[in-house]
C-alpha cells in the first residue's frame, strides 16, 4: 500500500481481545504496558457485558475534570432495562461525578454523533475521502476511508527524514454552495501516547502534588496546558482547511482513550473554500494518534428527540448503593481506587417511537488520579524543554519508545 506505515487493529476494541466481554481476569494485558488510561464502561448486549466506552481521557486531576459523550453501540435493552458496568482495570483512582444516558430517537436512515461539547448532529449522507496521502506521497486511503479493522497508528519513531510529525492531506467532494460541513472523525489517542501521560507526570518527581494543586486551582494554568496541547498536537489535533489564503485552522479534534475509537463531529466553516473539492490537513505526531476513518457530511441537522435517563439503580462491588454519587454534577463522586472495583447500573428504557431509529449515548463526567511515585528530584531540564521547545515532547516520547524497545529485546 505505497509503503505507508500503519497497523491493523480491531476498530471498536483496540485492546486485542476477540470478544470484549468482561471478567475479572481480562485486564492483565492492559495493565502491563499502558498505565495512563481511565474507566472502562461495559454495555449489556443481551447476553454479556461488552467493552463499549472509556470516558474522560486525559482528565488526570479534578481541575481537568471533563464531560464525555460516547455512543453505546453494543447496548441492548432486556426486561425493560439498560445495564452498564463501570470498572477500574488500571493502577489509578477513578472519580465519576455523573452518569446518565441520552436516548436519542432520530429520523429513520440517519445516524447521530456528538461533538466535543455534547451537541448532537445528524448524519444523512456522509462522504468518504477521495484521496488521503502523507508528505511522501504514500496512499493512506485504505486506512482512513472507512471505520474498519484498518487503523493508521505508526510507532513513535522518526520517518526516513527524521521527522516525528506526519503531514496528511485528505481530499473530499464539496457542493459548490456549501458553507458548513460536519467532519466525522473516528480516531483515538495512540497507545504509546496514552502511556506518555504518566511518564510526563512522573518527570515532576516530588513536585507532582503541587502541580496537581496548580491545575485544580488555576484557570490560567489550565488554559496554558490546553494551549500547549494544541501547539504540540499530542492530545488535540488541529484541523486545517485549504482556502485561497492557504491552510487555515478551522477546528480542533481532542484526544480520547486509547482502546476505543468513536465517531465524533468537528463542525467546520468551509465558506471560503473554492471549487468542488475540500482539502483537509492534519499533523499527527507519531505514536500519539490512532486514525481509523474520516468523512464529511453537508446535510443540515434534522430534529431529534432526546430523553435523559438517570440511573434507576447503582451498586458498587460490595453491594453499596452509589446512586447519590452518580445522579448529578456536584461535589459527590464515585471513587474507585483499586483494580477490580466495579459499579453496576440500570436504567429504565423509554418506549420507542414509530418510524424512528434509536441511538443511546453515555453522558459521563469525571477525572482520575494516576498512582505515581511522588519522590525524587523533578527533571526540570526535560520539563522545560517539553514545555517551551516545539516538538520536544514527541522527541521525548520517541526516546522513551527506543529505550523500551531495547529493554524488550534484552529481556527476550
Amino acid at each position: 500500500m505505497g509503503g505507508a506505515k500503519g497497523t491493523i487493529k480491531r476498530a471498536n476494541d483496540r485492546s486485542g481481545r476477540s470478544s470484549g466481554s468482561w471478567h475479572t481476569g481480562d485486564n492483565s494485558g492492559r495493565r502491563g504496558s499502558h498505565k495512563a488510561i481511565l474507566p472502562f464502561v461495559y454495555s449489556w448486549d443481551g447476553t454479556r457485558y461488552v467493552f463499549d466506552a472509556e470516558p474522560y481521557g486525559g482528565a488526570i486531576t479534578r481541575g481537568l475534570e471533563k464531560d464525555d459523550f460516547s455512543q453505546l453501540e453494543r447496548l441492548r435493552e432486556q426486561d425493560g432495562l439498560y445495564r452498564l458496568k463501570i470498572t477500574n482495570e488500571v493502577d489509578e483512582t477513578q472519580f465519576t461525578n455523573l452518569t446518565e444516558l441520552w436516548v436519542v430517537d432520530h429520523p429513520a436512515g440517519t445516524r447521530v454523533a456528538a461533538d466535543v461539547r455534547g451537541k448532537l448532529h445528524t448524519l444523512a449522507a456522509p462522504r468518504a475521502p477521495l484521496s488521503a496521502r502523507d508528505a511522501a506521497g504514500h496512499d493512506l486511503l485504505p486506512w482512513l476511508r472507512a471505520t474498519d479493522r484498518l487503523i493508521w497508528e505508526p510507532s513513535a519513531v522518526p520517518d526516513a527524514n527524521g521527522k516525528l510529525q506526519s503531514d496528511i492531506v485528505m481530499t473530499f467532494p464539496k457542493p459548490a454552495d456549501a458553507t458548513q460541513v460536519k467532519l466525522v472523525a473516528n480516531a483515538a489517542t495512540g497507545l504509546w501516547g496514552s502511556y506518555m501521560i504518566k511518564k510526563m507526570v512522573e518527570l515532576r518527581g516530588r513536585d507532582v502534588g503541587a502541580w496537581y494543586t496548580l491545575m485544580d486551582e488555576s484557570q490560567t494554568a489550565r488554559d496554558a496546558l490546553f494551549a500547549w496541547e494544541v501547539r504540540e498536537e499530542l492530545y488535540a489535533l488541529k484541523i486545517y482547511v485549504e482556502e485561497p489564503t492557504g491552510w487555515e485552522v478551522r477546528g480542533i479534534l481532542p484526544g480520547t482513550g486509547p482502546f476505543i475509537s468513536k465517531d465524533r463531529i468537528v463542525p467546520l466553516d468551509v465558506s471560503r473554500v473554492k471549487g468542488d473539492q475540500l482539502r483537509i490537513r492534519i499533523h499527527p505526531p507519531a505514536g500519539f494518534w490512532a486514525l481509523n476513518s474520516f468523512g464529511v457530511d453537508y446535510t443540515p441537522d434534522r430534529p431529534v428527540r432526546i430523553e435523559t435517563l438517570k440511573p434507576a439503580t447503582a451498586q458498587d462491588l460490595q453491594g453499596k448503593d452509589v446512586l447519590p454519587e452518580l445522579a448529578a454534577n456536584d461535589d459527590r463522586y464515585l471513587a474507585m481506587p483499586d483494580i477490580g472495583d466495579t459499579a453496576d447500573l440500570t436504567f429504565h428504557v423509554p418506549p420507542r417511537r414509530a418510524g424512528r431509529d434509536r441511538t443511546v449515548f453515555l453522558h459521563s463526567r469525571g477525572y482520575y488520579k494516576l498512582h505515581v511515585t511522588a519522590t525524587g528530584e523533578p527533571d526540570t531540564k526535560t520539563l522545560q524543554e517539553i514545555e517551551n521547545v516545539p516538538g520536544a515532547a514527541a522527541r521525548f516520547a520517541a526516546n522513551q519508545f527506543a529505550q523500551w524497545q531495547v529493554a524488550r529485546q534484552q529481556s527476550q
